[in-house]
C-alpha cells in the first residue's frame, strides 16, 4: 500500500473511544468477546473518507505480487470489470446499492489499525465462471502471527440507517459464525484456491498443501489441533444521529442490546471472537457519490 494512502487514513480516521466507554456509561455490544472492545471510530471530512475508499479499492482487489511494477491505474480500472459488477450505464440506485464501498474501507481499516498483513484476501477469491467472488463474508484475512492462525471472516455495512444496518447482520450472523458455513462452504473455497497464497512458505499454506493430500474426515477438529480461531469484526459506517457523534453511537448499542441480547452462536466448534467497528459519518449516499462520481470519470490515483 502507498505510503499516501497510509498517511491519508491515519491522519483521517481517528480512534474516538473504545467500548464499554465508563465515562460515558455506554456498554459493549453483547456478543462481543469477553477479551475484545467495540471501537469506535471518527472522521470529520467526508471527502476524505470517499479518497481513502476509492484508493482502497485497488489494494483490496490485488495481492501486493499483482501490484509489483503493474500499471496500477489500468489495473484499478480493470478491476471494476473482472471483479465487481460494477455497471457504468446502470442507473445510480444500483451503483448506490453495491457493496465494495464498505469493503474496501474494512480491509484498509484491518490493515492500518489491526496490523493485518494478509496472507490472502476476499478479492483474491474471484470465480470466473460464475463470475462472482465468494460469499457470506465481506473480508477474508488468513492472518499468521507468530505460530497461531486467524481467520479474519467479518462484515460490513455501508448503509444510511445504523439501525437497519444492525437488523440486517443480525439476520444471517447465525449462521455466518457456524461449522457449516464457515468450514464446509468458505473454508472448502479458501482450500481451493491456496494456491493465491504467495509466501509458500507460511504454516497456512503447508496445511492446506497438506490437507489437500489426504482424505479430512472432521475439518473442524484439523482447525482446532492447529489452534485456528475465526475472528469476526463487524464495521457499520452509517449517517450520524442528528443529536451528535455519541448520541450515534449509543444509538446503535443500545439497539443491539436492547434487540439480541439473547443471540448465540450453538454450532461453532472452533474458538471464535467478534467484535464491532462503528463509524457515524455525515452522509452516506454522498460519499458513495462522490466515488461513483470519481470511477465514472476515472480519477487518477494517488501517486
Amino acid at each position: 500500500m502507498r505510503q499516501s494512502l497510509i498517511d491519508l487514513i491515519t491522519n483521517s480516521i481517528i480512534l474516538e473511544y473504545n467500548l464499554p466507554n465508563q465515562t460515558l456509561s455506554y456498554q459493549k455490544s453483547c456478543i462481543t468477546h469477553n477479551d475484545l472492545n467495540d471501537d469506535c471510530y471518527k472522521i470529520d471530512d467526508l471527502e476524505k473518507l470517499s479518497k481513502i475508499i476509492y484508493e482502497s479499492i485497488l489494494y483490496y482487489s490485488y495481492d501486493q505480487y499483482e501490484l509489483d511494477g503493474g500499471f496500477h491505474q489500468g489495473m484499478f480500472e480493470n478491476a471494476f470489470g473482472q471483479k465487481f459488477k460494477f455497471n457504468h450505464k446502470a442507473k445510480e440506485t444500483y451503483k448506490l446499492s453495491l457493496g465494495f464501498y464498505g469493503e474496501a474501507l474494512l480491509y484498509s481499516m484491518l490493515k492500518i489499525f489491526y496490523k493485518n498483513n494478509t496472507l490472502i484476501s476476499r478479492g483474491y477469491f474471484y470465480d470466473i465462471q460464475k463470475k462472482t467472488e465468494v460469499t457470506g463474508y465481506d473480508c477474508f484475512h488468513l492472518i499468521q502471527k507468530d505460530d497461531e492462525l486467524e481467520l479474519w471472516f467479518g462484515e460490513t455495512k455501508f448503509w444510511q440507517n445504523g439501525k437497519a444496518a444492525v437488523n440486517d447482520v443480525f439476520k444471517n450472523i447465525s449462521k455466518a459464525i457456524s461449522d457449516d458455513y464457515l468450514v464446509n462452504t468458505n473454508f472448502a473455497t479458501i482450500r481451493q484456491f491456496r494456491g493465491n497464497i504467495e509466501d509458500k512458505t507460511t504454516k497456512i499454506y503447508k496445511l492446506l498443501e497438506d490437507w489437500n493430500k489426504r482424505l479430512i474426515s472432521n475439518m473442524v477438529e484439523e482447525l482446532k489441533k492447529n489452534n485456528i480461531k475465526l475472528v469476526y469484526p463487524i464495521l457499520i459506517t452509517y449517517d450520524q444521529h442528528k443529536d451528535g457523534y455519541n448520541d450515534s453511537i449509543n444509538e446503535i448499542i443500545t439497539h443491539i442490546n436492547t434487540k439480541y441480547n439473547t443471540t448465540s452462536f450453538p454450532n461453532i466448534g472452533i474458538d471464535y471472537s467478534i467484535f464491532f467497528i462503528l463509524l457515524p459519518i455525515s452522509d452516506v449516499k454522498q460519499c458513495k457519490k462522490q466515488i461513483i462520481e470519481w470511477i465514472d470519470n476515472k480519477e487518477p490515483l494517488m501517486l
